[in-house]
């Protein structure tokens, strides 16, 4: 199709300078005498039917549990709490676009097909269908790989702006996913639905945390973004653990430490590994999850910096801009505390897990070389 601006109008037809101005009454009228048809048809549109939803009482939820130590990916663990929501709650949607073997959406996709929906690779679509589903009342999950959310963004942005809720679900995201290659490496949808104007993000480490967070995300008003991993991780938390809005877990700290290293997802799991190789050099740190990028408690973290040293090293699996270093780093830019930032700063090539966390400086021995640089820093 050839689009031609102001067709069939004399004065309008093919003229620049047209775009956003108002033509007035004069102009209207003359428009209005070289229009064929100027009456519009009278089409007529039912009135919806207003169907309400059965409500349901999630507190009854018997949300699966895992045992610590057992390796289980966050995106299989969100499959599981699919599942389990959808089982309990029939207002329960599920969107993919077509990846639900990876996000792990398709356990409703077997189970519950009534409650899921295939959107296929269309993931502007995708939010369109969520959006109109959730202004109908349902709770909305959608998901696919966090790389392909940006195709979407601009739908999201919109939904943003209309005040609708639903939930995203982005998998495969960072330089942990391996060999797929830099196309399918997720490293900037921190920062993408941090500026969503009342959107909650929540990064989950392991399992429980998966379905913690999954839960309280049915919970908000907004967008709200949860981001799950490709590896297996090992489980930290006790099936009991509780995970508040805004919050972080400190899941190391001594009453002699002279860092805190923050991680969040698979990078929490580096940082443990940090914790380790500085307790055989004699250096305490407290390690922190931090589950909740947005809303966060910066008050209540600043307290626990002071009280641990007053340096910290943020270790996150995407881009430096707009990510969890940058969030930090402002919650603390009026105190004399020390912050070191290690994201992915390149575009990262293909290889194992381990091989692409040590070649971008976000693995274990980065973490520890850069604690060790923060207590040469003064404040």
């Amino acid at each position: 199709a050839k689009t031609v601006k102001g067709k069939g109008l004399k004065f309008l037809e093919n003229k620049n300078g047209w775009h956003g101005k108002a033509l007035g009454d004069e102009l209207v009228q003359a428009a209005l005498t070289e229009i064929p048809n100027p009456k519009f048809p009278n089409v007529k549109v039912k009135k919806p039917i207003n169907d309400t939803l059965k409500k349901i009482n999630l507190k009854r939820l018997n949300l699966p549990e895992f045992k610590v130590d057992d390796e289980i990916a966050t995106r299989e663990a969100y499959g599981l709490g699919l599942l389990n929501l959808a089982e309990h709650d029939p207002n329960i949607m599920v969107l993919d676009a077509e990846v639900s073997n990876s996000t792990h959406a398709e356990t409703v996709k077997k189970k519950h097909p009534e409650q899921f929906i295939e959107c296929y690779i269309a993931e502007q679509n995708m939010v369109g269908v969520g959006q109109g589903l959730a202004v109908c009342g349902y709770t909305v999950f959608m998901s696919t790989f966090a790389a392909f959310l940006t195709r979407a963004h601009d739908q999201i942005r919109m939904a943003a702006l209309s005040n609708s809720k639903f939930i995203v679900c982005g998998s495969h995201c960072g330089v942990s996913i391996g060999e797929d290659g830099a196309s399918q490496m997720g490293l900037e949808d921190i920062a993408l639905f941090r500026a969503l104007p009342n959107s909650v993000v929540l990064y989950p480490a392991d399992a429980v945390a998966t379905l913690k967070l999954m839960e309280l995300a049915t919970k908000q008003t907004g967008i709200t973004y949860i981001r799950t991993t490709r590896p297996k991780v090992p489980v930290i938390y006790a099936n009991n653990e509780k995970f508040l809005l805004g919050g972080f877990k400190a899941v190391k700290q001594t009453t002699k430490d002279k860092v805190v290293l923050v991680g969040a997802g698979i990078t929490l799991y580096e940082a443990l590994k940090a914790y380790e190789l500085l307790a055989a050099k004699g250096v305490a740190v407290a390690v922190v999850d931090l589950y909740c990028v947005k809303p966060f408690d910066h008050t209540k973290f600043k307290q626990f910096v002071r009280r641990h040293g007053g340096k910290v090293v943020v270790v996150e699996d995407h881009r430096p801009e707009g990510g969890i270093g940058e969030m930090i780093a402002a919650g603390l830019v009026d105190e004399e505390f020390v912050v070191e930032k290690l994201a992915i700063d390149t575009i990262p090539h293909s290889g194992t897990k381990d091989e692409l966390l040590n070649k971008y400086g976000i693995g274990a021995k980065h973490i520890v070389e850069a604690a060790l640089r923060s207590l040469k820093r003064k404040r």
